[in-house]
């Protein structure tokens, strides 16, 4: 990726790795007649209709021949963004054949290097993979893709697959066809598919209610699924293992944090047999323009009326900015899914405010889904006691006994309306069943005390045997073909290896079990409440853990600070879930460690205070494993987050709850050093960031790898099980760091002299070995001696 200066003479912008910092800019985008018309510059300008573009944008400030020239503030999807115009201009057509030419060496070597990465990536696999193919969207990156193979691989050594989501934007459907239209009169035996959902998209938003950024069903049903099944079909293979895949991809990492931090080869993604090529990772967003202007490929209209992505039409993750657009040029596609989101506004409200506010200000987007769901008298209840796990099911959707098969080996004897058996685990778990009126079925699994872990797989099957609507994400999770949802759920035993990666997927086993229970309020916390007010407003600042940790023995007696007695009491409450006060406020013995080995050592200070907070503060814990690396949340939507997570939460205690975390993250290094919670504002309104960072010191990362042991009771893991999003600790989960960077720094503590740590990272092994002799303190005085 190339730096970008303005080139103001031609109104153009130049790519180099030569420009200076003062000079450099944010790639901008090329900026046309018709999002000009759409927002009204007509009235203020004059300019041409032209096929090319007129002047430039960096998010929504306009720039002509590098002068800055408007700027669109506001808008929503009902309202018109507010029109500021700080020159009077009369707008040229940039000169394309001028722009390329002043880029044409840059472009050249972009160009080069992603055929030569083509090129060595089907060498690398042609022996490995079954098919090539190329992830076409309709967007601007996946048509730089799709040039790009084109000009490397015959037209029968790939096939190019469409994930229709049923939620596009007409002018998707149109590049659709005319891209098929292009490539069969250039590339005869080119191949050009297009793989659907199993229903309309308006059917699963009413299955599971609208997505939300807490759960995106959508990608995993009406992307996800509909290309592995048809990639099944097309091949005729009992399962995707089978049929071997690498997909080349239009990401970009410059398009999100999660996608920054994506590798350019990444194996078993979205299917168990499907390896990704990321050809573009590191292109910015001006440079796939110019490669399209430059091979004269006709773009989506969408990006001509400024859409910055074109995609489904109504996204959780979607602005305000585009959600604008799409209700001009998408007004049919988005109102039926805009009606569902109506009625759930008037569920609870008949205010017309009120709902109106609920739309425009993207409310449904950090609720659960399934808020007020309808589930025609389908229902689950069950109760744990010791060993005994006792379910109600009403009207359940699936036959239990067919589920059951992915435990293991099961007997089963059965009477009138009931039936009873054994299922073959580490030990024999036992099963009774009675039918009751009502199409009731009583269930108890009888386990025995080794074994008790098994209820956890038990309630996510009881969750798909009453909810299943056969969306199929189970089904493609399975590595052997032996299940199978449509019609009806099938295990094949002979096949099943009991992996349990088709209930492992995801929390509840089940996606529409998730919507559920988020809908409920369900959370690995619903025992407590998320959010307290034990520390008012407060955050745990800098300043009053650096004076503390100078002088523990003295320092409320002292107040050097001038704390309020408010401020101390917070205080003293943050201390002791730092595990640096004890419960009768007596310095601990890991204080007095940090005041001896790390007083001087801010960053390592703050990193053993964060991995305790993590495990001792129900908010932070809550934000540490429902809050994903890259999202980003303003602190109202953080509130109603965790009010869908707890509905008995009080707005005025979540609100405090949160500002006391802002306020913390505002006066210590997880804002600027570690972006765990980077803060930012916009209109007043303050946002948080979950970024993370790899410069993690190697002694966190041990005492981070103790502590989650402790937590765990066992000293042996895994980096894959740190890694996924069920994992509920360890370094990741509080930090954020990539793996290559965490697996660099166990090979550094592996060289210890103490043994900390032992790994093996070899041949396909990711194994982690912890003394269970020494506890996380003794850790921290072994590593600083």
């Amino acid at each position: 990726m190339y730096y970008i200066r303005w080139d103001s003479k031609n109104n153009g912008i130049v790519l180099s790795n030569k420009i200076k910092p003062e000079k450099r800019i944010q790639p901008p985008r090329p900026v046309y007649f018709e999002e000009l018309d759409l927002l009204g510059f007509d009235k203020h300008w004059e300019y041409p209709k032209s096929e090319e573009p007129l002047l430039w944008a960096i998010g929504r400030k306009y720039y002509y021949k590098g002068i800055f020239v408007a700027e669109a503030k506001g808008g929503n999807i009902y309202n018109k963004p507010m029109l500021i115009i700080e020159h009077k201009c009369v707008l040229e057509p940039i000169n394309i054949t001028n722009l390329l030419m002043k880029n044409n060496i840059a472009l050249s070597v972009l160009e080069d290097e992603a055929i030569d990465f083509i090129q060595d990536t089907y060498k690398k696999y042609k022996s490995k993979i079954d098919y090539f193919s190329v992830a076409f969207s309709g967007g601007k990156d996946s048509q730089v893709i799709l040039d790009l193979v084109s000009r490397v691989l015959a037209p029968d050594e790939y096939i190019t697959i469409f994930t229709d989501t049923d939620m596009e934007i007409p002018f998707t459907y149109e590049i659709i066809l005319s891209t098929k239209e292009k490539y069969k009169r250039q590339y005869p035996e080119f191949r050009f598919f297009t793989a659907k959902p199993e229903k309309k998209a308006i059917e699963y938003w009413k299955e599971f209610g609208p997505p939300s950024r807490i759960h995106r069903w959508c990608c995993s049903v009406c992307k996800t699924v509909p290309f592995a099944r048809f990639i099944n079909k097309l091949y005729g293979k009992s399962n995707l293992n089978n049929a071997r895949i690498l997909v080349f991809e239009g990401v970009r990492s410059e398009e999100s944090n999660t996608r920054s931090k994506y590798n350019r080869i990444t194996n078993n993604v979205k299917g168990t047999s499907q390896i990704n090529a990321e050809i573009i990772l590191n292109w910015n967003l001006i440079e796939s323009h110019l490669y399209l202007m430059h091979r004269e490929i006709k773009i989506n209209k969408g990006y001509r009326y400024g859409l910055n992505r074109v995609g489904c039409s109504i996204c959780p993750f979607g602005s305000p900015w585009s959600e604008y657009i799409l209700s001009k040029i998408a007004k049919k596609e988005i109102n039926p899914l805009l009606n569902i989101i109506t009625s759930i506004a008037e569920e609870e409200t008949k205010d017309i405010n009120k709902i109106i506010d609920f739309i425009e200000k993207g409310q449904w987007k950090i609720r659960a889904g399934g808020r007020n769901l309808k589930l025609k008298n389908v229902n689950l209840h069950f109760t744990e006691n010791s060993n005994l796990l006792t379910a109600i099911i009403e009207n359940p959707r699936e036959n239990i006994i067919e589920w059951l098969k992915i435990i293991g080996d099961i007997k089963i004897r059965y009477d009138k309306d009931s039936f009873e058996g054994e299922i073959a685990t580490n030990k024999i778990t036992h099963i009774k069943s009675i039918r009751k009126k009502n199409n009731k079925h009583k269930i108890q699994f009888k386990v025995n005390e080794i074994d008790r872990l098994l209820f956890g797989k038990i309630k996510k099957i009881l969750n798909k045997t009453t909810f299943c609507i056969h969306c199929g994400a189970c089904e493609i999770e399975c590595p052997t073909g032996a299940l199978r949802v449509n019609p009806t759920v099938k295990i094949n035993s002979r096949l099943c290896t009991h992996c349990n990666k088709c209930i492992s997927f995801t929390e509840k086993g089940c996606l529409l079990a998730k919507s559920i229970s988020i809908t409920e309020g369900a959370s690995r916390m619903n025992e407590k409440r998320i959010a307290t007010s034990k520390y008012q407003t407060f955050g745990l600042r800098n300043e009053w853990l650096a004076s503390f940790i100078n002088e523990p023995e003295q320092w409320i007696e002292m107040n050097k600070l001038g704390l309020g007695n408010r401020q101390i009491q917070s205080m003293v409450a943050w201390l002791k879930d730092c595990e640096l006060l004890d419960k009768t406020k007596n310095i601990t013995e890991l204080a007095l460690l940090i005041n001896k080995r790390f007083k001087n050592d801010e960053l390592i200070l703050w990193s053993i205070v964060w991995i305790n907070l993590s495990y001792n503060v129900n908010l932070i814990n809550w934000f540490s494993l429902n809050i994903n690396w890259g999202e980003r949340f303003s602190t109202r939507e953080l509130v109603e987050l965790i009010i869908s997570y707890d509905p008995n939460s009080k707005i005025k205690t979540t609100s405090n709850a949160i500002n006391s975390l802002v306020n913390m993250f505002a006066n210590s290094p997880l804002n600027d050093k570690f972006r765990i919670g980077k803060l930012d504002k916009k209109s007043n309104i303050r946002y948080i960031s979950k970024i993370g960072s790899d410069e993690i010191n190697p002694i966190a990362i041990a005492y981070s790898l103790y502590k989650y042991a402790e937590h765990k009771k066992r000293y042996n893991f895994t980096v894959s099980e740190l890694y996924r999003k069920e994992c509920n600790g360890g370094p990741y989960k509080q930090f954020g760091i990539s793996k290559e960077k965490f697996e660099n720094i166990l090979r550094g503590l592996q060289e210890n002299r103490n043994q900390i740590v032992k790994i093996d990272l070899t041949a396909n092994l990711d194994n982690i070995f912890l003394r269970e002799d020494v506890t996380s303190i003794e850790v921290l005085k072994l590593l600083s001696e």
